[in-house]
């Protein structure tokens, strides 16, 4: 677990960086890394495709006919524009997070696509509008913050909401580099480069120009369980508009939250949290979401089966 951490907080640290995190040795992390990475961890660069213009992302709710929730998120985790999809407990059945391209590309999914999905009865999608934290800049609270604090320190790409964006203006080799780094988010610069014709010195110099600017961002990608905290929920909250910053920024300090946004909508903050246990749960919304000033109402809805993240979708086990 700790070990898995350390990839959270610095997803292409060197192995001597991970193992000092970790408190073990350097040979033990790579044979356990070469253990961990594909069955149940993934290393991942994406671009940012909000930071990039390209569009804008959304909570789609989806209500389902008994006994057909499983397949209708399996069905739009198949969709390219889920990152996200999970089966959920509470008044909905399932939840998404899609990327879209415009309204009218949005408008299309929810009128028309949704149609050919078996077992949909109601939807409901609540457009993000600010980001106060995502699962960049989670880390599992497994960690010391002092050995977070040092493998960040090493990173270039954006893990946190509140670095600003840098004008960069991509280019046909930045997208295929990128793309080499969405299948492995470990690969070396050489490996990065090959298929692609370039020397690794340019691979390298193209990634972390996209990483500084805010645009290529790396994740590593497990199910929380992994790390000890089984219990996955969404949160959906109806904060006042005056609290609406601070109670998001709060919210995103917390450990076991995995991201937090401001959404439009009856609830305008919603995220995704994973804890040990359901008393840890009830601590999390009694003692520090419901102590916040300006929260008015809190909803959870248990994640039952979280099924794609990162546009990464797990087999069922």
């Amino acid at each position: 677990m700790r070990i898995v951490a350390a990839l959270l907080a610095h997803p292409r640290a060197r192995v001597g960086a991970l193992a000092e995190a970790a408190g073990t040795s350097a040979p033990t992390v790579s044979r356990r890394l070469a253990s961990l990475l594909g069955p149940v961890v993934r290393v991942v660069g994406v671009i940012d495709q909000q930071r990039a213009d390209a569009g804008f992302a959304v909570f789609l709710r989806l209500r389902c006919v008994p006994g057909a929730s499983a397949d209708v998120a399996r069905a739009v985790s198949e969709w390219p524009e889920s990152g996200y999809v999970s089966v959920i407990g509470g008044e909905l059945d399932c939840a998404a997070q899609l990327h879209v391209r415009s309204t009218r590309h949005l408008l299309e999914i929810t009128s028309d696509r949704l149609r050919g999905v078996r077992g949909v009865i109601g939807s409901s999608t609540s457009k993000i509008i600010r980001r106060f934290s995502t699962p960049h800049g989670w880390t599992g609270a497994v960690l010391p913050e002092r050995s977070i604090a040092a493998l960040r320190s090493g990173r270039l790409d954006h893990w946190s909401e509140d670095r600003p964006r840098e004008n960069y203006r991509m280019d046909e080799l930045d997208h295929a580099v990128a793309a080499e780094l969405a299948e492995h988010g470990r690969r070396s610069w050489r490996e990065v480069a090959s298929p692609l014709g370039i020397q690794p010195a340019t691979a390298r110099r193209r990634a972390e120009a996209m990483m500084t600017a805010g645009l290529l961002r790396l994740r590593t990608v497990v199910q929380p369980e992994v790390l000890g905290q089984p219990v996955v929920a969404f949160i959906w909250l109806r904060v006042a508009p005056s609290r609406l910053e601070s109670v998001g920024r709060a919210v995103a300090a917390h450990p076991n939250v995995l991201n937090i946004a401001a959404t439009t909508g009856h609830t305008n903050l919603c995220g995704e949290v994973a804890l040990a246990s359901d008393e840890a749960l009830y601590r999390f919304i009694t003692e520090d979401v419901g102590q916040f000033p300006g929260v008015a109402a809190v909803d959870v809805s248990d994640g039952l089966d979280v099924i794609k993240r990162a546009s990464h979708v797990f087999e069922p086990v």
